[in-house]
């Protein structure tokens, strides 16, 4: 079928970059667009008037946690001191035999709500790190987002001692066996839902696993041809443990076992020898990531909320590293991400003619698909994939604009998608997920954490309940007013 998407401004792709097109009109049919320019007079089987809208490439999320975020919610504005800027330390770590929040969810409603989520905020391809099952993979294809799934592995464990000090609980045969399983699964769904499913190995985090499990991890990926994904540099307590325990910063290490190259994306990579905390003198991290042509998936907003951010995406970029988007844990708003991207990098470098508009764009777009290796991805033009966005641009809070994608990261949120294509399908109308109780969905995603937040005093290592752990911002009225 024959689709025209007419009358809206178009950010079309065009001798290696992004273009403005206003007032034109796109074509696709199938799954592949096929025209793009400023009318289009050809026979069609369906038109869509975008007038007063901004039609964009699908966003491509390159880092992002298919839960319900019970865990990151519980901790906004608390956390242990000692931990410094990391938040996820304070739910993923229990006392030995003690179950960590994180690993209490039921993945099902965690995975459904984050990947409607997601794909309602304009994100048509995500890269989602760990956390999945073949359900997953079924609910992915079900809704008709673009997905790289595969169940992350490690070898160790995050323990708390009996007096509260971090420790690492080793069992290299179990990463061992997290690959295996990693393995099979690629095996099992590379390609599926007609091609919108695929693999990457997720060694979880560069302080949990080993040299020899990122040795293997890298055998493999080459053997099956796919990418890998890992989380590094994500704080202090890590990047001082990777000096201690190696003599090596994380990124020199993973450079050393050879998991650094153009197929694979960094989480985070915000403590780097780059880092003002960081304190190491003499560093080269930043050109060892530009040499291997690794990714950094850039989550600022998860970060801003610990006190912290990159140092900086301008940096990074200048230096010759390729710097995507992602949205890590909630709101799983990439348009949103945009705005943090650039707003953070201008106060980290005290400028404000860096990380604009069109470079924050380019990171949730082209920069996404080629740390995929897709050249049919975050781009429309002849031949790509017909993933498309369509957002309303007539609302108060947008207000007047002669830029609409300055105006987009400015002032935009993911609120402002009202229509979502991925391979010629529409999957979200109206500002809706086509096929889900978007209400159902929330209240079943709300009982979930509650029950989860209940469990705050069975795992803490101090035992407190969850108002000691996370206190309301203000206190509760048990009294009548009059």
């Amino acid at each position: 079928m024959r689709t025209v998407i007419h009358g809206g401004d178009v950010i079309a792709y065009h001798d290696g970059g992004h273009r403005l097109l206003r007032g034109g009109s796109l074509v696709y049919e199938d799954d592949r667009v096929v025209f793009v320019g400023r009318s289009y007079a050809g026979a069609s089987d369906h038109r869509i008037d975008a007038t007063g809208k901004l039609v964009i490439p699908g966003l491509v999320n390159l880092h992002c946690h298919a839960t319900t975020e019970a865990s990151g919610r519980l901790i906004a504005d608390a956390g242990r001191r000692d931990f410094f800027h990391t938040g996820f330390l304070n739910y993923q770590s229990a006392p030995r035999g003690v179950t960590p929040l994180a690993a209490r969810e039921n993945l099902d409603i965690g995975n459904r709500f984050a990947l409607v989520e997601l794909l309602r905020n304009g994100c048509t391809t995500i890269v989602e790190l760990g956390a999945v099952n073949d359900a997953t993979v079924a609910f992915a294809g079900h809704i008709g987002i673009r997905a790289y799934l595969t169940p992350g592995y490690r070898s160790a464990s995050y323990r708390v001692g009996p007096e509260g000090r971090l420790e690492y609980e080793w069992d290299e045969e179990a990463g061992m066996r997290g690959l295996e399983r990693a393995k099979a699964f690629i095996g099992a769904h590379q390609g599926a839902h007609a091609g919108r499913i695929r693999g990457m190995l997720y060694p979880l985090q560069v302080d949990t696993c080993s040299p020899e499990l990122f040795r293997a991890t890298r055998k493999a990926a080459d053997e099956l041809g796919v990418g890998i994904s890992t989380h590094v540099g994500q704080n202090l307590v890590e990047f001082h443990e990777m000096l201690r325990r190696h003599g090596k910063t994380p990124v020199e290490l993973l450079d050393e076992t050879g998991l650094l190259g153009p197929d694979t994306i960094l989480g985070h990579c915000l403590m780097t020898t780059s880092h003002s905390l960081a304190a190491l003198p003499g560093g080269r991290d930043l050109e060892i990531l530009a040499r291997s042509g690794s990714t950094v998936a850039h989550c600022p907003l998860v970060f801003a909320r610990r006190g912290n951010a990159l140092e900086s995406f301008h940096r990074y970029r200048t230096a010759g590293v390729n710097v995507g988007l992602g949205t890590d844990t909630y709101p799983r708003d990439l348009v949103s991400e945009m705005r943090w991207a650039s707003l953070l990098c201008k106060v980290v470098e005290h400028d404000f003619t860096v990380a604009a508009a069109a470079d924050v764009f380019n990171a949730a777009t082209l920069a996404g698909a080629r740390a995929l290796r897709r050249d049919d991805l975050g781009r429309l033009t002849p031949g790509a994939k017909a993933d498309i966005v369509i957002l309303d641009m007539q609302s108060l809070r947008i207000g007047p604009y002669r830029d609409p994608i300055k105006a987009l990261v400015n002032c935009g949120t993911g609120d402002d998608v009202e229509t979502v294509i991925v391979d010629g399908r529409t999957v979200v109308a109206d500002g809706r997920v086509v096929g889900v109780d978007e209400e159902a969905l929330r209240r079943e995603a709300q009982q979930e954490a509650e029950r989860l937040w209940a469990t705050v005093p069975e795992w803490h290592w101090e035992g407190l309940t969850t108002e000691q752990l996370s206190p309301t911002a203000f206190p509760p009225l048990d009294m009548d007013l009059q």
